[in-house]
């Protein structure tokens, strides 16, 4: 083993250049590279024609990601893909093509300007783009095709999982914020009993209604556009919240989860589905999304305490929180 590689300063030096490699693959991805290397390797010369780019210059590009695997680069001079590359075509089970969008463009520079956000404590998203997240995302529809496309993404390992959930005898489970559907979906698909609601921005629901009618659930399941700050559908005994409270200060996070309380059967359950931060020191996704929700919006992530927290101000009692496989936990709340 290459001992500087491994030293301290080797791993601070791989996590200095993080975000050079980051945007070498959204790059790649915006070109289209991997659905161009589908059908098998080209040239960078036949690659750069399909893709409008330079050829020289995409020739680099594609040797420095082929020497992180991203890409092999074949002793003829032409590109294949590897099992890392292939991830980034589109419409594969577990794409992350939409992820590598994401991660370029104006949430680039947002996170560019972290030292703002850190001293300020202000999203910095507000200050490169001129506008606070979700209205950004009204203002720019080809952005907010990409976020609901990663959203969904990221959902979908999840979806199994929830779909087991013990709902109680629950008979409709209300979506809070369940974007493009594809978690109740699962919901419904595999638990023939229940019916759904789903409730969301009207900027999603033209494909939300795509996705209930592919899974075959469209006529279990009700679509409501709406403001979750204002209500949500009342009188069901599951309620499901998905990566809704940490996009939100504790005061807005209270406002919403005090609308599921007043809507929710007195003997219902209510499940947030949220990263969880652990004690200090662990290992966790939720570390690095914070920063995200930092920059990003007036969200954060938020430890068992502070869900704890959070809940008794909206007249819920904690009932159990458990960590999934992938990062997430299921936190189970019943009215108090």
């Amino acid at each position: 083993m290459n001992t500087e590689h491994a030293s301290p300063r080797g791993t601070l030096m791989r996590m200095l250049i993080g975000n050079q490699l980051q945007q070498a693959i959204h790059v790649a991805a915006r070109l289209g590279i991997p659905d161009l290397l589908a059908d098998g390797s080209r040239t960078a010369d036949e690659l750069a024609r399909s893709a409008g780019a330079n050829a020289t210059a995409l020739r680099r590009l594609l040797r420095s990601l082929a020497s992180f695997g991203v890409f092999a680069e074949e002793s003829s001079g032409a590109f294949a893909l590897t099992a890392t590359s292939a991830l980034l075509r589109r419409n594969v089970p577990g794409s992350l093509h939409s992820f590598a969008l994401w991660s370029g463009g104006d949430r680039y520079a947002a996170f560019g300007d972290l030292e703002y956000s850190v001293r300020t404590g202000r999203p910095a998203f507000e200050r490169v783009t001129g506008t606070e997240f979700w209205t950004y995302l009204d203002r720019h529809p080809d952005a907010a095709a990409i976020f609901d496309e990663m959203m969904s993404s990221n959902t979908a390992p999840l979806a199994p999982l929830v779909a087991q959930y013990d709902f109680g005898d629950a008979d409709v489970v209300v979506d809070v914020g369940g974007g493009r559907g594809e978690l109740i979906a699962a919901i419904l698909r595999a638990r023939p009993e229940l019916c759904g609601i789903l409730v969301d921005h009207p900027r999603v629901m033209a494909e939300a209604k795509r996705v209930l009618e592919a899974a075959g659930v469209a006529d279990r399941c009700g679509t409501v556009c709406g403001d979750l700050l204002a209500s949500v559908p009342s009188g069901a005994r599951a309620y499901l919240l998905k990566s809704v409270l940490h996009g939100l200060d504790d005061d807005t996070a209270t406002r919403v989860l005090g609308n599921c309380r007043r809507a929710i059967h007195e003997n219902g359950k209510l499940l947030l589905v949220e990263f969880v931060l652990p004690s200090a020191n662990e290992p966790s996704p939720g570390w690095l999304m914070d920063l995200l929700m930092l920059i990003g919006c007036r969200g954060h992530e938020r430890t068992a305490e502070e869900f704890r927290a959070l809940l008794d101000a909206a007249r819920f009692r904690l009932a159990d929180l458990s960590t999934t496989k992938f990062g997430y936990s299921f936190i189970s709340a019943t009215p108090a």
